[in-house]
């Protein structure tokens, strides 16, 4: 009877813990691989600001769409934060196969927001400045 007792909360610890599927791995990798690819734009927020606001300085005419462009940037700033600050991987360690799918595919969905909305500024930000 003890070894059936012993058998019974190892298969639900082991429950309680399974590793991600290899399926699921894949899947995590490349949405923390999509976090790692807008990291590059991401670092260049600040400098862009600060840009922004000495063009802005020497020419007056275009605070308007540099401010817009500024909140642009921090906009864009604030999310990746905001992603990172709640993105756990570890959580698939606590969920099903199926609940960890959901979780990556709603976090897919963040970050696509992320990338969409730091590409965009940053590549506003710099042809605002070229000109």
């Amino acid at each position: 009877m003890k070894k059936y007792l012993f058998l019974a909360l190892g298969v639900s610890l082991a429950a309680c813990q399974n590793p991600p599927s290899e399926d699921l791995s894949k899947f995590q990798k490349e949405v923390e691989g999509m976090h790692d690819k807008i990291m590059g734009p991401y670092m260049q927020i600040e400098d862009l600001r600060e840009a922004i606001r000495q063009q802005v300085s020497k020419d007056t005419t275009t605070r308007a769409q540099g401010d817009s462009l500024i909140l642009a940037l921090t906009k864009a700033e604030e999310g990746m934060n905001d992603w990172m600050a709640h993105y756990n991987g570890d959580t698939l360690l606590d969920l099903s196969a199926d609940q960890g799918r959901v979780y990556l595919e709603a976090e897919k969905k963040k970050v696509t927001a992320v990338e969409e909305q730091t590409n965009s500024s940053v590549a506003a930000a710099k042809a605002f400045l070229k000109k």
